[in-house]
């Protein structure tokens, strides 16, 4: 092939100086021509991606656990993926819009809402001053407020706290965390502080990411389960009671990605996206049970690990896209690799055995994409505004946040792409998550306006 073109190409060149085609321009031509072909030849030598399919039995259905009517306990509810029950919710926004309840200025920053029946959490940074509310849920009264010094740090966004405030129903109390690493534990009904920890101090020794913390704690058993991110404390162990460590392992440097917990093979264990690879450990044991290479650009990875049936999904932006591995006993095995499901922070979720996710980064526009999980197959693809978004699932209903603040409602089905109401929430940038508690939905901005919308059926 290379030996026919070679002769096409001369006796083109030939032709064209006969026909008077000054030689110069022939010459420059067939040096364009011989770039674009090389560029061709590059390209196509580029990055291989892995491609395959999950072998998983029928009968292995994923059980979605919803978290409670009137409650969300942290990052993405009380289990950490997006979903929660709903009782008589209206979805139906196509007459008339959601009816807003209260607003609340509460400082700049992304963390986004966690509630408990009347109450609801969340934090801002004013004035140099990280705040954490407690807000009553129907009237947006503040209850209490606390308030320590911290610099906002823009980070390449408006700054301020990243992290939900995460909820210790039992013990009641809060646990907060700031992009300094500042972990406090505080009374749920008075805010009086039980006890704080240093991310970076003795004996933890975290690494500071170059954006800050923003990985959110996880309650185990009487453990608070964090991630330090230090040389033998990728993750740790802290007694709920007063702060101190029970244990820690890992040399991975983390990133701003929050673990999940799952069992396999009857032991429980928890999967960490760090900020170069991802860990899996074995909760009973207090040990790296598998890790495996997950490089993006900037070492940012930051959405949610999703586990079911045996295996692990993650996904990262910066060009670098999703991954399903499945797990091992001491390894995890790479199954495919998909470039269409692009999510730089916000995190996917999963829903009767389906992903859904808005993928997009700082390159490329947000979309809602419906995921086969098994592989990798996209079912439907919905543009829409900026470049992020978050989605979490009501019943079989999805709510959509994008960038902009525009609140979408659809059905959750792998069929098509299907829309029942959008509205316009709040102005401004929103990376946070939104939250359902109750019949009310939560949506703050980046610069600290807070909204409550009734999502009740009349």
């Amino acid at each position: 092939m290379l030996k026919n073109g070679f002769y096409n190409r001369f006796s083109c060149k030939l032709i064209m100086i006969r026909i008077g085609i000054p030689k110069k321009i022939v010459s420059y031509s067939f040096k364009c021509f011989s770039f674009t072909i090389l560029f061709f030849f590059v390209s196509s030598c580029g990055e291989k991606i892995r491609k395959g399919t999950a072998k998983i039995p029928e009968y292995q259905k994923v059980e979605d656990k919803l978290s409670n009517y009137n409650e969300w306990l942290g990052h993405l509810g009380t289990h950490r993926n997006g979903l929660a029950s709903g009782k008589e919710i209206n979805f139906d926004w196509l007459e008339s819009e959601p009816q807003l309840l209260w607003k609340k200025e509460i400082g700049v920053g992304v963390a986004g809402v966690s509630g408990l029946n009347e109450y609801v959490y969340s934090m801002g940074n004013v004035n140099g001053k990280d705040v954490i509310y407690c807000i009553d849920a129907f009237t947006g009264k503040i209850i209490w407020q606390k308030s320590y010094d911290c610099i906002i740090d823009k980070r390449m966004f408006e700054g301020g706290p990243p992290t939900t405030p995460l909820i210790d129903k039992k013990n009641k109390n809060l646990y907060t965390l700031s992009h300094q690493g500042e972990l406090r534990c505080l009374s749920l009904k008075s805010g009086l502080l039980q006890w704080k920890v240093s991310y970076t101090n003795s004996p933890l020794g975290g690494r500071r990411p170059d954006y800050g913390y923003a990985s959110s704690p996880i309650i185990y058993d009487d453990m608070l389960i964090i991630s330090p991110g230090g040389k033998e404390s990728s993750i740790a162990a802290l007694n709920l009671d007063d702060g101190s460590v029970l244990w820690s392992c890992g040399n991975s440097k983390v990133g701003y990605s929050s673990p999940v917990i799952f069992t396999l093979n009857e032991s429980d264990c928890i999967a960490q996206l760090n900020a170069s690879d991802l860990s899996v450990f074995n909760l009973g044991t207090n040990s790296l049970l598998s890790k495996t290479s997950w490089e993006t650009k900037y070492r940012i990875n930051a959405a949610a690990p999703i586990y079911f049936n045996g295996h692990i999904l993650i996904t990262s932006g910066y060009g670098k896209g999703a991954g399903l591995f499945k797990v091992h006993e001491e390894k995890l095995e790479l199954i495919y690799e998909s470039k269409q499901l692009v999510c730089q922070f916000q995190s996917p979720i999963m829903k009767n055995g389906f992903i859904y996710a808005v993928t997009g980064d700082n390159d490329r526009k947000a979309s809602l994409v419906c995921m086969n999980p098994i592989n990798g197959k996209i079912m439907w693809n919905e543009p829409f505004s900026g470049n992020r978004g978050n989605v979490i699932a009501i019943d079989d209903s999805l709510i959509v946040l994008t960038e902009r603040g525009e609140v979408i409602a659809c059905s959750a089905t792998p069929k098509s792409y299907n829309e029942t109401g959008r509205f316009q929430a709040v102005g401004g940038r929103c990376w946070a998550a939104p939250t359902i508690c109750g019949s009310r939905l939560y949506i703050r901005n980046n610069s600290g306006r807070l909204m409550c919308y009734n999502l009740k059926k009349n």
